[in-house]
């Protein structure tokens, strides 16, 4: 599913680059803190390096974004901190914000119009579309990831 998907997205206008190394792997922050992340994004995540949408304004997070130490730009985890910014002094917000993102991996993260994400819930695979400003306030949109893709294919779900 995974060559048909980068097909329709390449057909689509989305830029994407494979990794030359087959052998890259998540920082092992990303794998202690998700302990239950799907093989199929997990595949996806390793082989390509980036995908993102030809206005540039959406890409999918793949092992090199979670890497990432540029200061200037967005971490993968941007929105999980914007939230955490916004909740500063406040314990019981600050803790809700870190359980809701302890829960969800941020997969596509998107700057058109409103800043939003699509996120894999680590309980049970799903993945979930939210934006901003109450990142948490969530819908699901596919029962997984290679679903999520499916999807996408039969235009079925929009980016």
């Amino acid at each position: 599913m995974i060559n048909t998907f980068m097909a329709y997205m390449k057909e689509h206008g989305w830029n994407i680059e494979l990794n030359e190394m087959q052998n890259v792997s998540l920082p092992e922050a990303i794998t202690s803190r998700y302990t239950n992340i799907p093989k199929q994004w997990l595949e996806f995540a390793k082989n390509i390096k980036q995908m993102i949408s030809a206005d540039e304004t959406m890409w999918f997070l793949c092992s090199e974004d979670f890497n990432m130490q540029d200061a200037g730009a967005f971490q993968w985890n941007e929105w999980e901190l914007i939230s955490l910014e916004s909740a500063k002094g406040d314990t019981e917000w600050e803790n809700e914000i870190k359980k809701f993102w302890d829960n969800h991996l941020p997969i596509v993260m998107s700057v058109k119009g409103a800043y939003s994400y699509y996120a894999i819930s680590i309980k049970d695979g799903s993945v979930i579309h939210g934006t901003e400003p109450e990142f948490a306030e969530c819908e699901v949109v596919a029962s997984s990831f290679t679903d999520f893709m499916e999807k996408i294919v039969k235009n079925e779900l929009q980016l």
